[in-house]
């Protein structure tokens, strides 16, 4: 039976949901944020000891309070020592009684030694090119070259009831996990066509899939009615959150958050739901044109070919599959979803996308991984550092020979310097070992087996 609504209640649904729809800022990398370590040296008289700072030295600044200008040296990728180079004092005027010295270029030195015959010295070693870089996010121009993400409905404004996978205390009652974003995944709900309500129609199916069907939230990342409205679904904020959501659905290094929308290749891939049933009954106009926009910035964001057919490999386990980057939830299972008119609409969603993105050229390179060593080994514990070409993850698998392997955390953050502890390590053993790095296109490296020994 349909149901009617009042003219005012329907103008103030409207209303509401026109106010509740955010139009989403353009993201870009800010710079790199910077390291610094200061190391107090006390009295030299001859060389000090050497320096490593846990991170590449891209300057080094020397002060001391008696003394003629010591010289430094830096050791490079390679374990070389670079010749002794006496500093300059510093022309700005100094209040502390100290001397300083102006900046010293290392050229990503991995430590540094002072030598001279001065008091109270100390050094800083600055990296300026290889901190996180946090997303900063500024309204899109009009001239931009790039895709500004499609208005969305936020969770408060569809009206998300939190507490369904929050505690009273304000916390979430289960985790998530993020990964790069590598397939876009199209389905629909199979709910009613002409819904006098889809934002109700989205809290049902949330409620329905955390209270009943035993999902920690809404199974898909997105959904579209027959208007064109595109609705927020599964929670991205960061873990241990309830209050956080981010309106593209991805962590703060850009990475999706993984959904419960096709089952074995939930991570890794975008799902997004069209609210109504296309086995007879074609796409609005509405729907299909917020379908190829929200697909087209999906695409462009994650350097997806709208076009290509490509193979898939479950980020989190489970098996690798052929399937278009843009497809329906019945190219990976047995089902009719996306409904036959919806399915068959695809190839040509597909064309309109690419028409909107343009050529992409796909990140396919992983990145490099150098500079690896274990600097730190002592009886139970050990620190590997390593660097990567550009901003990546960082895991490392070790072993002793004939005994099982262990895995580390993965790192959560994209950065280029890595520095991984192991704990509970054996005393007196050898140790073999590979660092594990991935970039954010899902691009993953692994180096040469390396050794160590432990005390």
């Amino acid at each position: 039976m349909k149901r009617s609504f009042p003219a005012s209640l329907a103008l103030a649904v409207a209303l509401a949901a026109a106010f509740s729809v955010v139009p989403v800022p353009v993201a870009a990398l800010g710079p790199p944020e910077t390291m610094a370590a200061t190391r107090a040296l006390g009295a030299v008289d001859g060389a000090a000891a050497p320096v490593d700072p846990a991170f590449p030295v891209d300057y080094l600044g020397v002060s001391w309070e008696a003394g003629s200008p010591p010289s430094v040296r830096f050791l490079d990728a390679d374990g070389g020592w670079s010749p002794w180079t006496p500093v300059h004092e510093d022309e700005i005027p100094t209040t502390d009684g100290r001397t300083w010295s102006t900046l010293v270029p290392a050229g990503d030195a991995d430590a540094y030694q002072v030598r001279g015959a001065n008091t109270e010295v100390r050094g800083v070693a600055i990296n300026t090119t290889d901190g996180p870089r946090a997303l900063e996010w500024s309204e899109p121009r009009a001239e931009a070259s790039h895709l500004a993400q499609p208005a969305v409905v936020s969770r408060e404004g569809w009206g998300a009831n939190e507490s369904l996978r929050c505690k009273a205390d304000g916390t979430p009652k289960f985790s998530w996990s993020f990964y790069p974003t590598r397939k876009l995944i199209v389905h629909h709900t199979v709910t009613a066509n002409a819904d006098p309500d889809p934002a109700a129609t989205v809290r049902a199916i949330y409620h329905y899939h955390v209270q009943s069907r035993g999902f920690i939230d809404i199974a898909y990342n997105f959904l579209v009615d027959a208007n064109g409205i595109i609705y927020k679904g599964r929670y991205s904020g960061p873990n241990g959150t309830c209050f956080q959501d981010t309106l593209t659905g991805e962590n703060a290094n850009g990475r999706g958050v993984t959904g419960a929308h096709t089952g074995g290749w939930n991570s890794g891939t975008l799902g997004i739901a069209v609210l109504g049933n296309y086995e007879q009954v074609p796409l609005s106009e509405a729907t299909r044109t917020a379908l190829v926009e929200h697909l087209a910035w999906e695409s462009e964001r994650h350097l997806l070919d709208p076009l290509a057919t490509s193979t898939f490999t479950n980020p989190a386990g489970g098996g690798s599959k052929v399937a278009p980057n843009i497809s329906g939830h019945r190219d990976w299972s047995a089902t009719a979803c996306p409904g036959k008119n919806l399915y068959a609409a695809l190839p040509l969603i597909r064309q309109e996308v690419a028409a909107r993105t343009g050529a992409i050229v796909a990140d396919t390179t992983p990145p490099r991984i150098s500079r690896i060593r274990a600097p730190g080994v002592g009886r139970r514990r050990a620190t590997i550092r390593w660097r990567t070409s550009e901003p990546a993850t960082a895991q490392v698998r070790y072993w002793i020979p004939g005994r099982t392997r262990r895995l580390t955390t993965p790192t959560t953050s994209l950065e280029r310097p890595h520095q991984v502890a192991l704990r509970g390590l054996r005393p007196d053993a050898g140790y073999r070992y590979v660092v594990l790095s991935g970039d954010a296109a899902g691009n993953g490296a692994k180096s040469r087996v390396k050794r160590f020994e432990t005390g």
